[in-house]
């Protein structure tokens, strides 16, 4: 009989690290085409909405984690709004991941059978990925969390050089004139990127995993502000080297970005090499979906041994799979268009939900010896130390300053949306520090993460 540790542990690099894969692998196969058709050479400015709905998520989870530690987010649904309001909440929450990881797994199928596998059956391509999951099914989130460990950083790299690879076709009057479009179509597709943004809350099924609040909400939030910044520096990398028209043609721009790379005449396939990194990150992506499933699935009968609903699982989604979509074009439409309804018609209205039935419920049974658990949720603050600027702020500086960071981003976009048609001087000025302040923003969460190391390896 098969059965997993209930006692997984995953600490706050490997949630971080898993949150920046959830946002970029979905980014990277969908939507880009939609955002330059929609706000051309400005729509590498439209991930900033997601990050901030992000960042609501990864403080809901924290006070979660704090509030009901050693629990997920379908055991602390249970535990705030009762068994029947629980069960309730929790399989609209397993509805929209079933659907995310048939999109997913459909969406990979169809890359590879667009781009690389023209002769397979698109129905092998599927049974394949499946037969995929239903062996890391048997596994536990922390098997997962060490695979992506091993490909991700090399994501990160291949995602960094790009700019540096392309270098000879960068044409930069190509995104400009800056901030010139309608605010309408900004504000159009800031919304659109909600959709990827909401698939970030399948990490509310792994709460249970770490001890501390604060590592979950810093994880999260470093997480996904760096996959936001790969995916803007993508963006704006597509548009710099095609264009703002061609790439809204393209069905997949960033693959046709990596095209462009010929470094040499010896070097000019890069693209395979490129693929080998990314699918594997993809992958690890859609893995950490399906166990995410898994996990509240067995919920529902107050159950953590997955495994035994594998199989039986996986072969549902493959049916499901096969049968959603018929075209290509129907699943970008779908991917695009109906994931931010669907985020949007139910998330918000969950996290309102907990949030007020939960701080009624904690405020009415609530005693002297909730103290006790503050001390160990609340990072110690640092003895007085004359070394560096890094070393003397505290956790709580770094974690606002990547909040007015990101306010200073928002503030970029709407001054440079104001006065830019007038006086272009001023949309460049503001698309750098658009730019500069989002790998501020990208650094400061970063430190945040230190400090709670330095923090927990004191104690």
């Amino acid at each position: 009989m098969l059965s997993i540790d209930k006692n997984q542990i995953i600490n706050q690099r490997q949630l971080s690290w898993l949150a920046s894969s959830i946002v970029t692998s979905g980014g990277i196969l969908t939507l880009q085409n939609v955002l330059i058709r929609v706000n051309q050479m400005d729509a590498w400015f439209s991930y900033i909405f997601a990050i901030l709905y992000v960042f609501l998520i990864a403080s809901f989870f924290g006070y979660m984690a704090k509030l009901y530690p050693n629990k997920n987010i379908f055991e602390i649904s249970k535990e705030v709004l009762g068994q029947w309001g629980g069960t309730c909440v929790n399989l609209l929450i397993l509805f929209h991941f079933w659907q995310i990881v048939v999109r997913d797994v459909s969406s990979l199928s169809r890359y590879s059978t667009t781009l690389l596998l023209h002769a397979t059956p698109l129905e092998i391509l599927i049974l394949l990925n499946f037969l995929l999951l239903m062996y890391f099914g048997k596994t536990s989130v922390e098997v997962i969390a060490r695979v992506n460990d091993l490909f991700y950083p090399l994501f990160v790299i291949t995602i960094m050089i790009m700019p540096l690879l392309l270098s000879n076709e960068f044409y930069l009057r190509l995104t400009t004139p800056v901030l010139t479009m309608p605010l309408q179509h900004w504000a159009s597709t800031s919304i659109l990127t909600l959709g990827s943004a909401g698939d970030i809350f399948i990490l509310g099924a792994f709460l249970h995993m770490l001890y501390n609040s604060n590592h979950v909400k810093s994880a999260i939030r470093h997480g996904s502000l760096l996959g936001f910044f790969l995916l803007t520096l993508i963006l704006f990398s597509i548009i710099a080297v095609l264009g703002p028209k061609m790439p809204a043609n393209f069905t997949y721009p960033s693959y046709n970005l990596v095209q462009m790379i010929h470094v040499t005449d010896f070097l000019d396939r890069l693209d395979l090499i490129v693929m080998m990194i990314w699918f594997p990150t993809v992958t690890c992506k859609v893995i950490a979906i399906y166990l995410a499933l898994l996990i509240g699935i067995s919920s529902l009968f107050r159950e953590r041994n997955y495994p035994l609903i594998n199989k039986p699982i996986a072969l549902l989604l493959t049916l499901s799979a096969c049968l959603s979509f018929k075209s290509t074009t129907e699943l970008l439409a779908f991917s695009n268009f109906s994931s931010p309804v669907i985020v949007l018609a139910y998330q918000p209205l969950i996290i309102v939900v907990i949030l007020v039935v939960g701080a009624i419920k904690k405020r009415k049974s609530q005693n002297a010896a909730t103290s006790a658990s503050e001390v160990t949720q609340t990072p110690k603050q640092p003895s007085q130390n004359a070394g560096k600027l890094s070393q003397r702020l505290t956790y709580s500086n770094w974690l606002w300053g990547g909040n007015v960071l990101l306010i200073l981003c928002v503030m970029c976009v709407l001054i440079g949306h104001m006065f830019s048609e007038r006086v272009p001087i001023i949309g460049m000025i503001c698309a750098v520090g658009f730019g500069l302040c989002l790998l501020l923003s990208t650094l400061t969460t970063y430190m945040e993460l230190t400090k709670l190391k330095q923090t927990e390896a004191s104690n």
